[in-house]
């Protein structure tokens, strides 16, 4: 079946792509924008790894290497830069690929694709404008960057007494405090590398009354932080609790206006009275 026609009947709003090619700086930018831009694809078994596998040369590991152990003249940023080049050149540093995401995002929302179509729309033009300027070392540095939110959020969710995680921008959680793993039910370790999605705790509403908000906001600079309210419950297909919440997430972008990080806080509200 052609994977447009899947949504013929529903008035898709990113059926009118452009004929002409498209062309980025970036493989895996460019792959990402071409899951927004139809979000219809369905990949079975392993997705692709979306950055070509190419046989690692002696020249470019010894290069790395030899950088690592002695860079060349500069600044202290010209001598990291050579090093994450070599590093980059011999393999070892790659992109997140996050076209995975956008899968595993459209096969749980079957019953409400339209309306997340309509979100990956509005901030479609957005992310091509910005994507077709990024190159691979490029999305290699912001990855290095969303480390280092890591580690920082170590500290301020240890210090916190909300229930508190943090999710990539489509929305595989990767780090979580003892509060929110309670919350849910769920083992901490759970709630990391992407093991679980923040969707997939929420009710189905409240997951797409979350893609709205964030996609209203996703590539406006002047906002970063909205509040509202969502029902959370346990990923088991089996479990019928749901816990209302206050819920408010705040959107930590890269360098080139890309949201990297969402971090959201949960306040458990009572139903009753």
């Amino acid at each position: 079946m052609n994977s447009m026609s899947m949504y013929s009947g529903f008035g898709n709003p990113l059926v009118n792509l452009p004929v002409t090619p498209l062309t980025f700086a970036s493989e895996h930018m460019g792959n990402e924008f071409t899951v927004i831009s139809d979000f219809l694809e369905s990949l079975d078994g392993d997705l692709p790894n979306m950055l070509s596998e190419q046989s690692m040369s002696v020249n470019t590991t010894e290069k790395f290497f030899l950088t690592a152990a002695n860079p060349g003249d500069g600044t202290n940023q010209d001598r990291l830069m050579q090093v994450i080049n070599a590093k980059f050149e011999a393999g070892f540093l790659k992109p997140y690929n996050y076209v995975n995401g956008y899968s595993r995002l459209q096969k749980y929302m079957d019953s409400n694709r339209q309306r997340i179509l309509n979100v990956m729309g509005s901030f479609r033009p957005a992310f091509r404008t910005v994507a077709q300027t990024l190159t691979d070392i490029d999305l290699v540095l912001v990855e290095e960057a969303f480390e280092r939110l890591l580690l920082d959020y170590d500290r301020v969710f240890s210090s916190m007494g909300i229930p508190a995680c943090l999710w990539r921008r489509t929305g595989e959680i990767y780090k979580s405090n003892k509060e929110f793993a309670a919350l849910v039910s769920v083992p901490l370790e759970t709630l990391r590398e992407g093991r679980l999605c923040i969707y997939e705790l929420m009710a189905e509403e409240s997951a797409v009354n979350y893609w709205e908000k964030y996609g209203n906001i996703a590539f406006d600079a002047r906002q970063k932080a909205v509040l509202t309210s969502c029902l959370l419950k346990n990923p088991d297909p089996e479990s019928q609790n749901v816990i209302s919440c206050c819920f408010s997430f705040t959107i930590r972008r890269d360098k080139y206006n890309i949201p990297t990080v969402i971090v959201g806080n949960f306040l458990p509200v009572s139903l009753d009275g």
